[in-house]
């Protein structure tokens, strides 16, 4: 039965709206409007805001299930269980260097979770195992491997319907072997790189059009070797940037702003303590570490990061909501359903409070109060 949404500060990704409802009619956003028939119910959500539902290409595990440690449909649903909560309504699981069997059973997992349930998942980013060592983080050195031909083509075609992005360092791989992911239905994003301005622009002008974590794991900026953050400023490429404070400065946030624009978009990056695999996360306040100390994680959600790009690096709470829902749907070319408020797009949607607290949710089109 339709139901409209009133007496709310609506953000459809592209404009404010207060003088409005929402009509939603099964899982999809029917109108905005005032008029509706009678019989519609009216739902008064009493001043709070509305946004597109949050999207994150990269979690790895929440609520105490880790991707990683637990490879399993379980770990996605717990995963989506939790983050749910926070406003985050779609994403992608998200696995660390691992050995190549664990990274076969992670697909199957996905796929059986995209065919018994797919709640929520978008489909799985493999971040690895193909990185420069010296930039592999937190990430096993004794995972990381070179790109071969035979393994990529088992990744491509294994991985259909499951597999939908892969974060490597563009530097490793021969122009055959990007020629064959780039022709896949997986996204190619730079990240855990080395890379030369030159070797990253050769690879964007190939076609690579992510990066992952920017700044984070890659070769700096600097004035006589501009690295693979310079070719990220200076290219089309869209970026993703971990806003908790830690991952990078907020300064870093703002000038990658003011130069990335609408290419840059937020990710949790976030994990969960376990201490049960050979990735060992540890809770240190706002962020995680591994056994050596070393930054392995964040703890951040999505609303977290909207909140942070207003309040420290000066980002409008509009923009702010874009980077984390319109950027990145349009970074997956989900834009025609995902991450905005619009006749004819997914009712998904995010509730939210003036102190950035989650107070309910639409999911698949049923509102659910989480407060």
């Amino acid at each position: 039965m339709p139901y409209a949404l009133t007496n709310a500060r609506f953000f459809t990704g592209d404009e404010w709206l207060t003088n409005t409802a929402v009509l939603v009619e099964g899982d999809t956003v029917f109108a905005l409007t005032n008029h509706f028939a009678e019989d519609v119910q009216h739902i008064d959500l009493h001043g709070l805001t509305v946004a597109p539902a949050f999207i994150d290409l990269q979690i790895y595990g929440a609520g105490g299930y880790l991707f990683n440690s637990q490879p399993t449909p379980e770990a996605i649903g717990q995963t989506y269980a939790a983050i749910r909560q926070t406003g985050t309504l779609h994403f992608q699981i998200t696995l660390s260097s691992v050995p190549m069997e664990t990274v076969w059973t992670a697909i199957e997992a996905t796929k059986k979770y995209l065919a018994e349930n797919g709640t929520g998942l978008l489909g799985l980013h493999l971040e690895g195992p193909y990185f420069n060592p010296i930039k592999r983080g937190a990430h096993k050195a004794g995972y990381l491997r070179t790109p071969e031909m035979d393994e990529l083509r088992r990744i491509v075609e294994q991985g259909r319907g499951a597999v939908t992005y892969l974060t490597a360092a563009p530097e490793l791989f021969k122009e055959e072997q990007l020629a064959l992911l780039l022709a896949s239905e997986i996204y190619f994003s730079a990240g855990h790189s080395n890379a030369t301005y030159a070797q990253a622009q050769r690879a964007f002008g190939q076609g690579v059009g992510r990066v992952t974590h920017l700044y984070n794991a890659m070769s700096p900026f600097q004035h006589r070797a501009p690295g693979l953050v310079g070719a990220a400023f200076d290219s089309p490429a869209s970026a993703s940037i971990i806003a908790d404070g830690v991952h990078c400065d907020w300064a870093a946030v703002r000038i990658a702003k003011q130069m990335m624009g609408e290419r840059l978009f937020f990710i949790t990056d976030a994990v969960t303590e376990d201490l049960s695999g050979e990735y060992q996360f540890r809770l240190a306040g706002d962020h995680f570490t591994d056994e050596n100390g070393v930054l392995s994680g964040s703890a951040l959600t999505m609303m977290q990061a909207v909140q942070n790009a207003v309040q420290h690096a000066g980002i409008e709470l509009g923009e702010a909501l874009r980077m984390a829902s319109t950027y990145p749907a349009r970074v997956m070319n989900l834009d025609q359903r995902l991450g905005r408020i619009a006749p004819g797009f997914a009712a998904s949607l995010v509730l939210f409070d003036d102190d950035y607290r989650v107070q309910g949710i639409v999911e698949n089109g049923r509102l659910a109060w989480l407060a």
